[in-house]
């Protein structure tokens, strides 16, 4: 894949583009926005507009809903958008004939009050498919990250193409993809349960830049045993890393390699994120990346869905330690 304009990247057809220009478009404005909803949010004095829930019980910000608000209104009047979903609303959205859109508008907004990443996510569904749809159905699936830049990671088929958004606008496409456990500076062959140098430090005990990365929701008491072993062996020839926001850490996942946990628990026996707009879309860009994506029984990307706002058990990352994650969770 080689740089160049959007469609020659990816090579998907213009009504396709069209959405992810509409996508860019509202990711600019909210890069801008979010300092004055973080102040309308967080500095106010009454914070009354903090007390709502979404659909699945989770607090509900201003930002969320103003996020979910700029998303529809230039998604809807779209003659590709069929129906549109979101985390921030109950039910399907019937707008026409088209592609099914899915959405979490700000992923990770509880990160807004310490500063730090944010994101979206949005999965891009066949026309012929129906709202909720399992993963196979994905023309097309979006990242967004507001970081110190906004990024817009786009998958399609098999390939996976970075951009940065400026002014609107989509530019840079670079191809992504997950590195090889030796370029990443991991590597699990021959190793028994819990052996291998820790690469938290080099040798001058600075950081390991290239080192794979580990990381899991929840606490660890309300793990089961057996998972928490594993994820503590995977640890420990990898650096931490576990941001709040998915989409942040998935970032991380497509540079550096490695693994990713959002695991059913005592606490959330479902796992923590949705399957239509939050596991799916994540699932499909990292399998595009050449990564695996399963839940707790299988391949995620070929789940059934329950319901719209249904939660799974995700891991996705590189695929030996996601061979290892699938070997202990059959076990179980």
């Amino acid at each position: 894949m080689t740089g160049g304009e959007p469609s020659a990247a990816l090579g998907l057809g213009p009504d396709c583009e069209r959405v992810l220009d509409r996508v860019a478009t509202v990711a600019s404005d909210a890069a801008a926005a979010l300092p004055e909803l973080y102040r309308r949010e967080f500095r106010s004095t009454t914070g009354a507009e903090a007390n709502a829930a979404n659909p699945t019980g989770d607090d509900q910000s201003t930002a969320d809903r103003w996020l979910d608000d700029r998303f529809r209104e230039a998604l809807e009047p779209l003659e590709a958008v069929g129906a549109y979903a979101s985390e921030e609303r109950s039910a399907v959205r019937d707008c026409g004939t088209g592609y099914g859109i899915a959405i979490d508008p700000l992923d990770g907004s509880g990160n807004l009050a310490s500063n730090n990443a944010v994101g979206a996510v949005l999965g891009i569904y066949d026309a012929d498919a129906t709202l909720p749809a399992p993963g196979t159905e994905l023309v097309a699936s979006v990242i967004v990250v507001f970081g110190p830049y906004v990024a817009m990671t786009v998958a399609a088929d098999d390939d996976v193409a970075r951009y940065t958004v400026a002014d609107g606008e989509r530019t840079d496409p670079r191809p992504v993809s997950l590195p090889a456990a030796d370029e990443a500076g991991t590597d699990d062959a021959g190793l028994e349960e819990g052996d291998g140098p820790s690469h938290e430090t080099g040798d001058e005990g600075e950081a390991d830049e290239h080192a794979e990365i580990c990381g899991f929701s929840g606490r660890r008491a309300d793990l089961p045993p057996s998972l928490l072993e594993r994820l503590d062996d995977l640890r420990a020839t990898r650096r931490l890393r576990y941001s709040g926001a998915a989409v942040a850490d998935v970032a991380a996942l497509l540079e550096h390699g490695g693994v990713l946990c959002y695991p059913g628990s005592d606490r959330r026996p479902d796992g923590v994120l949705r399957l239509q707009y939050e596991a799916n879309p994540i699932a499909h860009v990292v399998e595009a990346a050449g990564g695996r994506a399963i839940d707790d029984e299988g391949p995620l990307l070929e789940r059934s869905p329950d319901g719209l706002h249904e939660r799974v058990p995700v891991f996705v990352g590189s695929p030996e330690p996601i061979d290892r994650v699938a070997a202990t969770l059959s076990e179980q």
